[in-house]
């Protein structure tokens, strides 16, 4: 008999609710995914059609905590979504993992993105001890860099043509972080 999969974490901040994923969701992904300001350094061309981001968003709920798991980052208050963080590429394992997330373009600005990934860091040190944490990022996306810098992540290199994006490859910055160490203790 296949052990059943634990229950989606709820992450909550005093601004957000990250929760799992619903279906009612791909109209509000569906805003992120065809926003050029959005995509231009995601890892998937602009969506087209609003299927699209109701496959995306039904993929965003079948997840192997082992190896990633999406939150729908939604408003305190309304529960609306407004983005989606993520862990992916996981290792849960060997201790690590790969962060993801993206704020439609008209909450830019407000800090929620910063408190998001507050969320999932802690969630990802905290409950999963996660050893390492990385964030692939585009050079040129300058507050996403300095999000991940703000939360600690060090920058370990540039990764030449490391995502293919449609047709087109891309460099990528590999930004880390380690364990915070709350033992002092030699």
């Amino acid at each position: 008999m296949a052990k059943p999969k634990p229950p989606h974490p709820i992450l909550q901040t005093p601004r957000l609710r990250l929760r799992q994923f619903r279906p009612d969701d791909a109209a509000a992904m569906h805003l992120c995914f065809t926003s050029p300001d959005v995509m231009r350094f995601w890892n998937q061309p602009l969506f087209t059609r609003l299927i699209e981001s109701e496959r995306q968003v039904r993929n965003y709920t079948e997840c192997t905590p082992a190896y990633y798991r999406y939150w729908a980052i939604a408003d305190a208050t309304t529960d609306k979504c407004l983005g989606l963080a993520s862990y992916h590429d996981g290792h849960i394992r060997s201790k690590r993992a790969s962060i993801g997330y993206m704020i439609h373009p008209a909450h830019h600005r407000k800090g929620l993105a910063t408190e998001a990934v507050s969320a999932l860091l802690d969630h990802c040190f905290g409950e999963l001890r996660l050893h390492r944490l990385e964030a692939f990022i585009h050079p040129d996306n300058t507050a996403s860099r300095a999000l991940v810098e703000k939360r600690g992540f060090q920058p370990e290199g540039l990764l030449r043509d490391h995502a293919r994006v449609g047709e087109t490859w891309r460099d990528q910055l590999i930004y880390a972080r380690l364990t915070p160490h709350l033992d002092t203790q030699p």
